[in-house]
């Protein structure tokens, strides 16, 4: 019996050799041979549509069925912890010294601080901010001029007198950084005074965009805050998502000389950088100006030391003394003598040298290099690197006594001098103040009570000019005085305005009010007319028999005609003084 391969390969009951050169005719026999037998006959094609279409359709489903959630590998959702999901850290690509991270890059804290230091133009820069930030460390009582104030969030709110004590206690904090207002205490306790506290907190900031700002509690937490501290933001370390030794709370590290100091919590430091950026390699880490500025400040400190390598290493002479003729060596020596002797030194500036030779082809020439100090070199270049400093800072250049590079006199010269100095606030000073606004508000404030806000004041102050040609248009001298602290006046022109345009309307109208129009006898009669009730009418009638009996006794002595009455009343009408003779 002759069984065919497809029977035994699949036979269990053949034998195992059998069975595999079977399986191996059967496969020989269906591999394909040429090109065509690859291609599906007509015949199967609709089924091979049919797997596919079912296939896709599949797949289909299974993407609309998934919840559209996306899973961020990040350890915030390894721990079901809240807050942010995405990655916030990217622990795989920085560099991590057991339970902290540096800030990223080969350009760290101290080199950054070592290039303000050697470096006069960053130094005015920063100084120059920390001057101008000073003047605002004062409160504000007066309600103009530079200082700061706690005022409510609300502004329709009223002011109770429970509120205005709050704020005086929640500004006294501020002015003394703590509760501490004995200035001996504060410094055997390590606290500034606030206008000290501020230019360290904008030093650090301007320098590594690292301000750190430690705050401490009372004993019992529950009775808030009780002082404030400026740390150095270049021994800060910020710490992974893990935390330090387990414990998540702790988010930042004193480090010094490479060993760990102090652990702060979010309740024990204030760490916020003024120039955030989302970089997972940078992990909460400010980006400071003098990064942006490696280049150019290296092109400054060269230029600067090529100028004073010009004073102190230059060995090129202004010139040479050619001597030409039939000199010995004493000759040389004598000439140098009496050379030094009339020409070297201040005093021998404008002395004539005299040289006496043996022939009359001897002679002495002096031939000049061609190489001037006229200007400083490459001024025009340290001009424009200086320019992008300022412009990087947002500063002008002629607030540090430099020249700017657009202009060929200073930027801040001609009529609209006020609009710069303005515009230069607006690019540098106001957005610095903003931000230590924004954290003094956020994070010392609030923690007293959230209705009240941090705010600097005078910034956009008037001109004191401006200010007095604005009121004199407006007041009274009264109201003037009033403003000033002066007392009330009493007479008249107490209550006159003090612009010159309205004085004549004035005038007038205090002139019309002083004018009496028509008879005043008469005038008083119609008053008493006026008068209703019938109190009025009983004494109306009893005047008029008075009044009559009196005229009967009077008529011989007071006779006055109609027309001299229609006269004086008519003068008094334009305001002319009426006489009376008598005969």
């Amino acid at each position: 019996m002759n069984d065919t391969p497809s029977q035994v390969a699949f036979n269990d009951k053949a034998p195992q050799t059998e069975r595999y050169d079977a399986q191996a005719e059967l496969q020989k026999s269906h591999t394909p041979t040429a090109l065509s037998d690859l291609i599906p006959s007509p015949e199967i094609q609709p089924v091979i549509d049919y797997i596919r279409d079912q296939w896709r359709e599949q797949e289909m489903n299974k993407a609309l069925m998934r919840p559209n959630v996306v899973p961020f590998p990040s350890q915030a959702v390894k721990d079901k912890r809240h807050g942010m999901q995405s990655v916030f850290l990217d622990e795989m690509q920085i560099s991590v010294m057991g339970e902290f991270y540096d800030k990223p890059g080969v350009f760290n804290f101290d080199s950054m601080r070592a290039m303000v230091e050697h470096t006069p133009i960053l130094n005015s820069v920063v100084m120059t901010r920390i001057r101008q930030i000073q003047r605002f460390c004062r409160i504000q009582e007066s309600g103009r001029g530079h200082g700061f104030e706690i005022k409510l969030k609300d502004r329709d709110a009223d002011v109770t007198d429970s509120n205005r004590e709050s704020i005086q206690l929640m500004q006294n904090f501020m002015l003394n950084c703590g509760w501490e207002v004995n200035p001996r205490q504060r410094m055997r306790l390590k606290r500034d005074d606030f206008s000290s506290f501020v230019a360290k907190l904008v030093r650090d900031s301007l320098t590594m965009d690292s301000m750190a700002i430690e705050t401490e509690y009372k004993r019992d937490k529950k009775l808030g805050l009780d002082g404030l501290y400026a740390v150095d933001g270049a021994t800060i370390r910020l710490c992974t998502e893990a935390g330090y030794e387990g414990d998540d709370e702790i988010f930042a590290l004193q480090v010094v000389q490479g060993r760990v100091r102090t652990a702060y919590t979010y309740n024990d430091l204030i760490y916020v950088p003024r120039n955030p950026r989302t970089d997972v390699l940078n992990g909460g880490y400010g980006l400071s100006e003098t990064e942006l500025l490696i280049r150019v400040v290296t092109g400054f400190l060269n230029a600067m030391t090529y100028n004073q390598k010009y004073f102190d290493s230059n060995a090129i002479p202004k010139g040479m003394l050619h001597l030409s003729g039939n000199y010995d060596q004493n000759d040389l020596a004598s000439f140098r003598r009496f050379w030094n002797a009339m020409v070297k030194g201040i005093d021998n500036v404008w002395t004539l040298p005299v040289m006496v030779s043996k022939d009359q082809e001897s002679r002495a020439a002096f031939e000049k290099f061609g190489i001037d100090v006229d200007e400083m070199m490459f001024s025009k270049w340290m001009t424009f690197l200086a320019s992008i400093i300022c412009a990087i800072y947002g500063i002008s250049p002629d607030e540090i006594n430099f020249e700017s590079f657009s202009a060929g006199k200073s930027s801040l010269s001609g009529s609209d001098t006020a609009e710069k100095l303005a515009n230069s606030k607006d690019n540098g000073l106001r957005p610095l103040l903003t931000y230590l606004e924004n954290i003094f508000s956020d994070f010392i404030i609030q923690d007293f009570s959230e209705q009240y806000v941090f705010r600097w004041t005078g910034l956009d102050e008037e001109d004191e000019d401006k200010r007095h040609e604005l009121r004199k248009l407006v007041l009274t001298v009264n109201e003037m005085r009033a403003q000033e602290g002066y007392d009330k006046l009493t007479e008249d022109w107490g209550d006159a305005p003090l612009n010159p345009s309205l004085m004549g309307a004035w005038q007038a109208e205090q002139q019309q009010r002083q004018q009496d129009f028509g008879d005043p006898e008469q005038q008083s009669g119609d008053d008493r007319d006026d008068d209703d009730g019938p109190d009025s009418a009983e004494e109306d009638d009893k005047n008029k028999k008075d009044a009559d009996a009196g005229n009967a006794e009077k008529n011989n002595d007071d006779e006055e005609t109609n027309e001299d009455k229609q006269e004086k009343g008519l003068n008094k009408s334009f305001g002319l003084p009426v006489y009376t003779f008598e005969v």
